[in-house]
């Protein structure tokens, strides 16, 4: 008698994300476990329902707040860090958002259900590491923020809501990398250091790459 494959629950988890982001809420428990390569008893074993089996493999990972927020050198030019920051965030919430819509849209599952899997949600972690950065920086006079968190916060939702459009497809379809551009020159009126070396413009006509 051949022994049970075994495979971790990541693995596990992998398949069933794959078919439900195809199919919805109704993609099938057979076809997950015959990609896996389990029967669907074992599928069961691990979690219980198919609502608990679909909000095990959708909920996003945590941010990585290190690569999104913490990756840059104190020497680099303030306001390119912000640009690149909001780049960052954007990419983050392009495969945030469709995911959570996903499980918003799911009958058997609350917004509490998925917010008890986060211990904060996305976009406060991104906002107070945001607000972070930026009383270090305010410390270092390369930016003046007299609200640090208020001022992340409304640069995260701004973000998120560049993603919420192109996800809607009101800008024909494009993406709106070019728009943080503008919004951080717009921010930036507010943060300029007033006195000592001021950081310079970014380079106009900087092609972000996806």
């Amino acid at each position: 008698m051949g022994r049970h494959k075994t495979i971790r629950d990541e693995q596990l988890l992998q398949h069933a994300r794959a078919v439900f982001l195809a199919s919805g809420a109704f993609g099938s428990t057979r076809e997950i476990a015959r990609r896996a390569g389990v029967s669907e008893a074992t599928l069961f074993k691990r979690y219980p329902t198919k609502a608990a089996l679909f909000l095990a493999a959708m909920v996003p990972e945590p941010v990585d707040i290190d690569v999104v927020i913490h990756s840059f050198t104190q020497e680099t030019d303030a306001r390119q860090v912000l640009t690149e920051i909001g780049h960052r965030i954007l990419a983050y919430f392009r495969t945030l958002i469709p995911v959570v819509m996903h499980l918003m849209t799911h009958p058997s599952i609350s917004m509490g259900d998925v917010t008890a899997h986060f211990k904060s949600l996305p976009d406060q972690v991104l906002a107070e590491a945001l607000a972070a950065h930026m009383k270090e920086a305010n410390s270092r006079g390369t930016v003046k923020v007299h609200n640090p968190m208020a001022t992340a916060s409304l640069f995260v939702s701004a973000i998120h809501s560049l993603a919420v459009y192109e996800l809607m497809e009101l800008h024909g379809g494009k993406n709106l990398d070019h728009a943080i551009g503008p919004f951080v020159e717009a921010l930036w009126s507010g943060m300029a250091p007033t006195s000592g070396k001021r950081t310079a413009a970014p380079a106009k006509g900087r092609k972000h790459r996806q």
